[in-house]
C-alpha cells in the first residue's frame, strides 16, 4: 500500500477501541524490558491463552522473541502517563516504576487494573509484526477503570445505563423518587451554592444584590430596566430603588441613569466567586475529566432546551 493508503488504513482501525496494556518480560541480562501496546487479546478460556503482537523494527523484539515467558498488565484510567513512559523508545521506562518478578520471572509492576502473567506458548509471523500468544498461569483483576484507546487518543469506558429510565415520577399519588431529575439538579444546585450563600450572609449581601454584581460583572453599564430584564428568569428582583440602596452601600456607581460595579463591589464579587472556586475545585477532584466535560456538555443543553427567551448574560462578551 502507499503512504497514504497506510495512513488511511490505521485511521479506520483505529475507530475500534481498545484496552491499553504494558507487557513486560526480562532480557537475557537480567534487565526489565516493558512496552505499551493495544494488540492485546484472548484465544482461549481452556486452556487459557491470550496474544498480542509486537512490531519487528521494536528495540525489544528479541528479548521478548527469546524470553520464555512475558506479563500484560491492562492499565486503569489513571495511567495515561505510565503508558506514555513505556511507549517511548530506547528510554529508561523503569525508572521510578515499582515493579517485582511475579511468578514466571516477568516483572510485575504494582499498579494495573488486571494482570496476566504467561509463559510463551507460540511465535507467528505477521506481517511487520510477530504474533505471540501465552499460556496464561496467573491472572489477577482489581476494581478499576481501564484505560481505553480511540481514534488515536486515550478515552475512558463507561458502562451504558439501562434502556429502562426509571423517570422518578409518579403524577397519580403524587409522589417522586430522587430518580426526578429536576430534583437532582435543584438539590445539586443548593447543596452546590452552600458555601457561596454562607460567603453572602457574611458580606451582607442577598442573593438578589448578588445577582445584580454577577450580571454587571459580565455587561456594564446597564440600566435599572436592562438588569431587571436580565434577572426576570432567576426568580429575583432589583428595581430601581433596590439599585440606588447598593449604590448607597458603595456597591455600584450610578451614571446618567446606568449602574456598574464600584470597587467595593466588585471586591465583594472577587471574594465570593473565589469561595465558589475553591469548592468547585474540591468537587471536581473527585471525577475524570471526561465526567467534567460531560456534566457541563448537559448542563448546556439543558440551558439551551430551557431557555429559549432567556436572555444571554454573555452575549455583550462575546466577539462580533
Amino acid at each position: 500500500m502507499t503512504a497514504e493508503k497506510i495512513k488511511d488504513f490505521r485511521a479506520a482501525l483505529g475507530t475500534f477501541a481498545t484496552g491499553v496494556t504494558i507487557i513486560t518480560t526480562l532480557a537475557e541480562d537480567g534487565e526489565p524490558i516493558g512496552v505499551t501496546a493495544s494488540s492485546f487479546n484472548s484465544v482461549s478460556l481452556d486452556p487459557p491463552l491470550v496474544l498480542w503482537s509486537l512490531a519487528k523494527s521494536s528495540l525489544s523484539k528479541d528479548a521478548f522473541c527469546s524470553s520464555d515467558h512475558f506479563a500484560i498488565h491492562v492499565l486503569s484510567a489513571s495511567q495515561q502517563d505510565m503508558s506514555n513512559n513505556f511507549a517511548k523508545s530506547g528510554a529508561d521506562k523503569f525508572q521510578d516504576v515499582r515493579w517485582q518478578k511475579g511468578e514466571t520471572g516477568s516483572p510485575v509492576i504494582d499498579q494495573y487494573a488486571a494482570l496476566f502473567e504467561c509463559k510463551t506458548m507460540h511465535q507467528y509471523e505477521g506481517g511487520d509484526h510477530i504474533i505471540l500468544v501465552g499460556e496464561v498461569v496467573h491472572f489477577d483483576r482489581r476494581d478499576e477503570e481501564p484505560l481505553v484507546f480511540h481514534g488515536g487518543r486515550y478515552a475512558e469506558a463507561r458502562l451504558k445505563t439501562s434502556d429502562e429510565v426509571e423517570q422518578g415520577i409518579d403524577l397519580d399519588q403524587g409522589k417522586f423518587t430522587d430518580d426526578f431529575l429536576l430534583y437532582l439538579i435543584a438539590r445539586a444546585y443548593f447543596q452546590s451554592s452552600q458555601p457561596t450563600r454562607t460567603a453572602l450572609e457574611q458580606l451582607s449581601l442577598s442573593q438578589s444584590q448578588y445577582m445584580v454584581l454577577s450580571v454587571l460583572s459580565m455587561n456594564a453599564p446597564a440600566t435599572a430596566a436592562d438588569i431587571t430584564d436580565r434577572l426576570a428568569h432567576t426568580g429575583f428582583e432589583a428595581d430601581q430603588a433596590a439599585l440606588e440602596q447598593m449604590a448607597t452601600r458603595d456597591l455600584l456607581v450610578q451614571t446618567n441613569g446606568e449602574f456598574d460595579l464600584s470597587d467595593k463591589g466588585r471586591s465583594h464579587l472577587i471574594e465570593t466567586l473565589s469561595v465558589a472556586k475553591a469548592f468547585e475545585d474540591d468537587l471536581t477532584d473527585h471525577f475524570t475529566a471526561t465526567e467534567i466535560a460531560d456534566t457541563k456538555r448537559v448542563l448546556k443543553k439543558l440551558i439551551d432546551l430551557t431557555g429559549q427567551d432567556v436572555p444571554d448574560l454573555f452575549a455583550a462578551n462575546q466577539p462580533e
